[in-house]
């Protein structure tokens, strides 16, 4: 949609025709929940469904705009900046349900290590030591306790804009993916 390749729910089922998803449908059907159909081999009311329920997912978290109606979409600039940064639906929802204008840094720190992105970062028991030596040097105090992720996001994004040197593997591989 921000491309400019689909503007309405037929050029976004058209275009699901052409992806690795259609192919793998077409071998095996009962993967994605559904069957052959001798009077739908082309799979076209389930790339419909599929379609329709990313378009109303995608209008939720205010990434596009979707009249059900005409079948047109259209992305919003907060659909443009997730598509251009690789940001989850989930994440630009998060933000844009909880930024607001007068949001003090540890807020706006907090709510960025909330991300959907974030979601599988664990704190490990090797970590914690080197966290609270950065937890004190970090120049915006950090909110929630260290064992949870959603702290070690926000000691590692800060300790990035503030180029400190991590020690440890397996909090400079964190840092590698935070960034």
């Amino acid at each position: 949609m921000v491309l400019g390749t689909v503007a309405n729910t037929k050029e976004a089922v058209a275009w699901l025709g052409y992806t690795y998803l259609y192919v793998r449908l077409g071998r095996v059907p009962a993967l994605y929940g559904t069957a052959y159909d001798p009077q739908d081999p082309t799979y076209l009311s389930y790339r419909l469904q599929l379609v329709h329920a990313a378009a109303v997912q995608l209008a939720r978290s205010h990434l596009v705009k979707y009249e059900r109606a005409t079948g047109s979409l259209q992305a919003t600039a907060l659909g443009k900046i997730s598509s251009h940064y690789y940001i989850k639906h989930q994440s630009m929802q998060v933000y844009s349900d909880n930024l607001k204008p007068h949001m003090n840094m540890i807020d706006l720190f907090r709510l960025f290590a909330l991300s959907k992105e974030f979601e599988f970062v664990a704190v490990r028991e090797n970590e914690k030591l080197e966290l609270e030596k950065f937890i004190e040097k970090v120049p915006v105090p950090v909110k929630g306790s260290l064992d949870e992720p959603a702290a070690k996001i926000n000691i590692l994004l800060q300790a990035y804009i503030s180029r400190f040197r991590l020690e440890g593997y397996d909090l400079n591989a964190d840092m590698v993916y935070v960034t």
